[in-house]
C-alpha cells in the first residue's frame, strides 16, 4: 500500500475584496498576495483550491508583471513623461529587461506612449512661460531624450513675439544698470531662457535709454562705491579705482569723468 503523496502546494484559506484598491486579497495560510482584478478574473481562485508549487509560482510572476504594468500605466496616464523616462522608472522597479519591454509595447498600443504628441505639448506649455527654442529643444533631446528627428521637425514661428514679451518683463529687474550693461544683462538672460542671440537683441531694442535715470543710478552706485574706495584708498588711487568700478558696470567715461569731477 502506497502512503499518501505529501502536499507541495499552496491552499487558498480566504479571499477578501477591496473596492476601494480594486485588490483582491488572497491568503494562503499566513500568507497573503494582493491581485488586481484584472489578474484575479484570469485565474479560477476560491477558498480550499490548492496550487502546485509551479502554479503558485507563475501566479506570482504574473502578479509581479502585473504591478508592473499598473506603474507603468499610472505614468503614461499623467501624460507628462516621455518613453525614455518611463522606462528608466521602470527598470528601477524591475531590471528584467523584457518585462519592461512588454510593459512599453503594452502603453503604445493602447496610445498611452507617443514621443510626437508629448515633444508638440512640451513645446507649447514651454513657449506659454516664455522660454526659447533653443531651451526647449535642449530639454527634449537631452531631459526627455525624445527622438532628434521628433524634436527638429517642431516648429518655432513665434520666437521673436514670446522674446519681447519676456525682455518686456524683466526690464525691471535691470533699471538700476547703465543703458548698455541693462541691455547686455537682458540679453543674457534671453538667452539663458533658450532663445538666440540675435532674437535677444531684437527683443531689447524696444529698451529706452534715459539720461535722467542713468545720471541718478550713477549717483547711487558712485556713493556706495566711494563710502567702500575711501577706507582703502585717497588722491589719485581712489579716483582711479572709482573710474574702473564705474566702468566694469557699464557707465560711458563722459558720465564716468563729470561724476568724479563732482565728488573728488
Amino acid at each position: 500500500m502506497n502512503a499518501p503523496s505529501k502536499r507541495t502546494g499552496k491552499t487558498i484559506t480566504k479571499i477578501s475584496f477591496s473596492p476601494k484598491k480594486r485588490k483582491v486579497s488572497v491568503y494562503f495560510g499566513a500568507d497573503k498576495v494582493e491581485i488586481s482584478q484584472d489578474v484575479f478574473s484570469d485565474y479560477y481562485l476560491y477558498v480550499g483550491k490548492e496550487l502546485s508549487s509551479k502554479e503558485y509560482q507563475e501566479l506570482l510572476f504574473k502578479i509581479k508583471q502585473d504591478s508592473l504594468y499598473q506603474y507603468g500605466l499610472s505614468l503614461a496616464s499623467k501624460g507628462c513623461y516621455s518613453t525614455f523616462e518611463i522606462v528608466m522608472k521602470l527598470k528601477a522597479k524591475q531590471k528584467e529587461e523584457q518585462s519592461v519591454a512588454n510593459v512599453i509595447t503594452r502603453l503604445k498600443k493602447a496610445g498611452l506612449l507617443d514621443d510626437k504628441e508629448l515633444a508638440k505639448e512640451y513645446k507649447e506649455e514651454k513657449e506659454n512661460l516664455l522660454y526659447g527654442e533653443e531651451r526647449i529643444k535642449d530639454d527634449l533631446l537631452h531631459k526627455k531624450v525624445i527622438a532628434p528627428e521628433i524634436v527638429n521637425a517642431l516648429r518655432f514661428t513665434h520666437e521673436l513675439e514670446h522674446a519681447k514679451i519676456a525682455a518686456s518683463q524683466i526690464e525691471k529687474k535691470y533699471d538700476r544698470y547703465p543703458y548698455n550693461a541693462k541691455l547686455a544683462k537682458a540679453i543674457e538672460a534671453l538667452q539663458r531662457r533658450g532663445f538666440s542671440y540675435d532674437i535677444a537683441s531684437k527683443a531689447v531694442s524696444s529698451y529706452k535709454k534715459s539720461s535722467k535715470n542713468e545720471s541718478k543710478n550713477l549717483k547711487i552706485t558712485g556713493e556706495t562705491l566711494l563710502k567702500q574706495y575711501k577706507r582703502k584708498y585717497e588722491g589719485y588711487d581712489l579716483r582711479q579705482h572709482m573710474f574702473a568700478a564705474l566702468a566694469r558696470k557699464g557707465y560711458e567715461i563722459q558720465s564716468i569723468n563729470q561724476y568724479l569731477e563732482e565728488v573728488l
